[in-house]
């Protein structure tokens, strides 16, 4: 039988970087996310796939388009359905902690319009 249980705490990406970890994938992906102050998680979609995220720690700014922003800190959840922008820039002095989940399978991510992005 697979492993149903996990100790959450001990499944958050290294400190330091900003970074993500894939912690469960059946038919929905669940990740970790660690975004270190003044990173990001680019502002993106998903054409297929919906993405909730559940802020655990920290304080940012949510995008939802180039020209809507929310802030956004811990015990909040944003829901994106497929096609909306998504992103989050950390404005905070400590780590943002993102658990998210994506679905259905296979996942699919592409640039959000109007952003421009860092080579």
């Amino acid at each position: 039988m697979a492993e149903r249980f996990f100790e959450l705490l001990e499944m958050l990406p290294s400190k330091g970087i900003t970074s993500r970890e894939v912690i469960f994938k059946m038919n929905y992906e669940i990740h970790f996310w660690r975004v270190i102050p003044g990173e990001w998680i680019y502002p993106h979609i998903h054409p297929h796939n919906d993405d909730i995220w559940y802020i655990i720690q920290g304080v940012g700014v949510y995008y939802t388009s180039v020209q809507e922003k929310k802030t956004v800190k811990s015990g909040d959840i944003a829901v994106a359905s497929p096609g909306d922008v998504h992103g989050i820039f950390n404005s905070g002095p400590e780590d943002i902690i993102v658990y998210s989940v994506l679905s259905p399978l296979p996942i699919e991510i592409q640039g959000a319009p109007g952003f421009e992005y860092p080579e």
